[in-house]
């Protein structure tokens, strides 16, 4: 028995429609590799000294300061408050570990903590 022509028909579009997707009419696109971030590096600036050693150097610039008359005692008092609140917010932003923004952070107060020493002790002399 011959196979009719609707049989035919009906086996040709069901292998047209079980196709490969290789043999769409449209190549898929092939993209080149792409070098991906290291999530262990997130910033490429080197570490600085360190947050505890700033602190260290204000508490010496703030005792230089009042041993050579710059500031007042109660001028050397604030800026160790304000020390130790950096040191502080150290500690508590160091348990999971510093994030780049913290750091930012922790050295911009120490810099203005600095430039308020260093202003107290030019508008002392």
């Amino acid at each position: 028995m011959i196979p009719s022509r609707a049989l035919i028909a009906s086996l040709i579009a069901l292998l047209a429609l079980s196709a490969p997707a290789g043999a769409q009419f449209v190549p898929r696109h092939i993209y080149p590799p792409v070098a991906t971030a290291d999530p262990f590096l997130p910033d490429s600036r080197l570490p600085g000294p360190g947050v505890w050693r700033d602190v260290g150097f204000l508490h010496d610039r703030i005792d230089r300061a009042r041993d050579a008359g710059l500031i007042t005692r109660r001028e050397a008092r604030r800026f160790s408050r304000q020390a130790n609140r950096i040191a502080d917010r150290a500690f508590t932003y160091g348990r999971d570990g510093l994030s780049s923004s913290e750091q930012v952070e922790l050295q911009s107060r120490t810099r203005a903590v600095e430039s308020a020493i260093s202003q107290a002790a030019v508008t002392r002399d």
